[in-house]
């Protein structure tokens, strides 16, 4: 077990991918950075039970996002050559990883058209729903992570973003103290935004 800082760098892009991480406890940000400019952007935040490094598994492979630890994180580590001889010793482990892998980049890629085809409210929507968990009713749910990094992954500004949280009170969606949100129906706001439960 591996524990880091608020803010620590777990690996960077670009440098030798060398370890598989599995997060145990807490919240890590993936950062992509810009070819030109500079800039990054949080492609996504993966929190318990998630995983990432995979690029380990190949001896010369390099990181293809900075991972940022956003509170306090515990991660399982694998050394990526004592993961090499694991998959090569158990196919079925082998195939698994390989489907993780491929519903990882379904997701991502979900994620990129719904940036293309979906306005802030309807991605906000999403957004709040997949912490719901519900299908029905009411819920209160607390945001797992600055509203920040929300506006990031979710390819808006926070200025952006506080006006999207204004626009969905008109349908029951209202941002309470201590990082909480109010949904009052979560059938309305599935509807509103397309959210599929199955």
């Amino acid at each position: 077990m591996e524990t880091f800082p608020p803010g620590a760098a777990i690996v960077t892009f670009g440098e030798k991918a060398e370890n598989f991480y599995v997060i145990e406890d807490g919240y890590v940000r993936l950062v992509l950075n810009s070819t030109c400019g500079g800039k990054k952007s949080t492609i996504d935040v993966l929190g318990p039970g998630s995983a990432f490094g995979e690029e380990s598994v190949t001896k010369s492979a390099l990181n293809n996002f900075t991972c940022i630890a956003l509170d306090e994180v515990e991660t399982r580590v694998i050394p990526g050559d004592v993961l090499r001889r694991i998959l090569l010793e158990d196919p079925v482990l082998l195939f698994r990883m390989m489907g993780s892998i491929s519903l990882n980049m379904h997701s991502l890629m979900t994620q990129i058209a719904d940036l293309k085809m979906r306005s802030t409210a309807e991605r906000l929507s999403m957004f709040l729903l997949g912490l719901s968990g519900k299908d029905t009713g009411d819920d209160i749910i607390r945001l797992p992570y600055d509203k920040r990094v929300i506006a990031d992954k979710l390819g808006m500004s926070p200025e952006t973003l506080s006006r999207t949280f204004a626009k969905l009170k008109k349908i029951g969606v209202k941002t309470q103290p201590g990082n909480k949100v109010m949904i009052s129906d979560i059938e309305t706001l599935a509807d509103y935004c397309g959210y599929s439960f199955v």
